[in-house]
């Protein structure tokens, strides 16, 4: 109930983009002090901001705090990767063991894996881990090795007993771009050899790729033909469309802020 509860509250608040404790309490049948101990955690991950008597939503990589009306709701970045998230869930399955990337994108999408049964979440992210142990039931397994300044493994000398143990069924991960040669272009170099071993290792990879960024080609992960699904947003759909579909990719959902393609099989 601790985890739905404040899940209720973090989609209450990106859809509101403002509300008070009363209101809270009184749309979940809690105390206000249930609901205050809840907008402090979600404050603490970076879901929402507390405000006077409630919360407001805001989008935490613009680095200031500020209220967001419902136009500017709808077309915040925040909430295209949302979207983005959610196309996500939506390929993860009960039972699945899941090698999650790291990154601020995919750490909004713990919470949303409450419901998913006997999960097992492998990371390389410090700052997933305290969202996976509070929101999911997951066996959650952290990769050991070298830590950057921004607390993410980029050097990991275990990975190879940890995926023989372990088969990963989804690998997940962020890239910044698909270079012309269809490479996919990571910023971290630090972090291209245990990604290049998980595209060759899992049963199923997936990229998100929420806009086009600038990169070094040489921090390439794999190709294309390597990976199974491209999430991508209309921003990023709009450059790579031609390219995917070169590649033998389909789409296979789209909305208004996100396209899902899938590779052809066969």
């Amino acid at each position: 109930m601790l985890l739905k509860r404040r899940l209720d509250i973090a989609d209450i608040v990106r859809e509101k983009g403002e509300v008070k404790v009363d209101e809270l309490s009184e749309l979940l049948n809690v105390s206000g002090v249930t609901i205050r101990q809840d907008l402090n955690y979600l404050e603490q991950q970076g879901y929402l901001k507390r405000s006077f008597g409630g919360a407001i939503y805001v989008a935490p990589e613009h680095g200031i705090h500020t209220k967001v009306s419902n136009t500017q709701l709808t077309n915040s970045v925040e909430n295209n990767d949302i979207e983005l998230v959610l196309a996500c869930l939506d390929l993860i399955n009960d039972d699945d063991t899941l090698f999650l990337g790291h990154g601020n994108l995919l750490r909004k999408l713990i919470p949303y894996l409450y419901n998913k049964k006997n999960l097992t979440i492998i990371v390389n992210d410090i700052s997933h881990v305290v969202l996976a142990k509070e929101f999911t039931q997951a066996e959650v397994l952290v990769i050991g090795g070298m830590i950057s300044e921004h607390n993410v493994i980029i050097y990991n000398k275990e990975l190879d007993s940890v995926l023989k143990n372990h088969p990963v069924s989804l690998f997940i991960t962020e890239v910044n771009a698909i270079s012309p040669e269809n490479e996919l272009i990571i910023q971290d170099s630090g972090l291209m050899g245990s990604y290049q071993l998980l595209l060759k290792n899992a049963h199923k990879s997936v990229i998100v790729l929420p806009q086009r960024m600038s990169h070094n080609e040489v921090n390439s992960i794999g190709l294309l033909e390597h990976i199974d699904t491209a999430i991508l947003s209309r921003s990023a759909m709009t450059e790579y469309h031609q390219q995917l579909l070169d590649c033998q990719f389909k789409q296979s959902l789209t909305n208004k802020k996100s396209v899902v393609y899938q590779k052809i099989q066969g």
